[in-house]
């Protein structure tokens, strides 16, 4: 279950109640490093940049990364020209702030979407749907729910299947 809630300034709080994904995200953010790693790609930078900003050793830097990104809680955003023509791609924290609240045995986790993350999930979303063999014949299907569909089959748990499904991000 997912509810979205309106604060004063505006801003969309997402409220996380689905107990996997809550645990995915204490886990996530309990683990110092992978929060260090979540804090520094506040906005699109590639994965030398946040291994330079952190200081973390290079090699347990890149497995936790790739937890995250496995994870959805940190979002490919788009590629950048490196020297001698190579592109390597920039990555981006889903969340911008995350809060967890524990009422007796109710863990809920409340959280703001990154704007940088939400085009990045759009894009991210769009790419897989289009590679998809079955893209075709989800056409007439209603576009979120194809676009979540191609998500989940990628086998891993991850935040951003449920956004979709929940409709939190917009197709």
């Amino acid at each position: 279950m997912c509810v979205v809630e309106q604060s004063k300034t505006s801003e969309k709080w997402v409220v996380i109640k689905e107990k996997s994904l809550v645990l995915l995200i204490l886990q996530s953010y309990a683990d110092p490093d992978k929060k260090m790693i979540l804090d520094a790609a506040e906005h699109p930078k590639t994965i030398l940049d946040i291994i330079d900003e952190c200081k973390l050793p290079q090699t347990s830097t890149y497995r936790k990364i790739n937890s995250l990104i496995r994870n959805g809680l940190l979002i490919p955003d788009g590629q950048i020209s490196m020297r001698y023509g190579k592109n390597v791609t920039t990555y981006v924290a889903l969340f911008r702030n995350v809060e967890i609240n524990i009422v007796k045995n109710d863990v809920q986790v409340r959280a703001k979407i990154a704007k940088d993350s939400k085009n990045a999930v759009l894009k991210m979303a769009r790419k897989n749907i289009i590679n998809s063999k079955k893209f075709h014949a989800d056409v007439g299907k209603d576009l979120s729910q194809a676009i979540h569909q191609s998500l989940q089959k990628s086998g891993s748990k991850s935040v951003v299947p449920y956004l979709l499904k929940e409709r939190i991000i917009k197709v």
